[in-house]
């Protein structure tokens, strides 16, 4: 997400990154990874600014400037 700030990364591009081709695992493990992620960099990780859920599609990571 950070090589591509503002554009929407689906699950499966991050599951591909992340561990690879041969991942087979469920869907939470990416939400409680950005969960985490969000408790790193967000004031208040249950209301985001920076890493955003798009519904149906993926996360986005968006930068201050937006």
């Amino acid at each position: 997400m950070a090589n591509h700030p503002n554009q929407i990364i689906s699950k499966e591009r991050i599951c591909d990154e992340v561990w690879g081709d041969a991942y087979i695992g469920f869907d939470n493990t990416i939400m409680v990874h950005i969960r985490r992620l969000r408790e790193k960099i967000e004031d208040n990780p249950s209301n985001p600014k920076y890493i955003i859920n798009v519904k149906g599609l993926g996360y986005k990571l968006m930068t201050k400037e937006d």
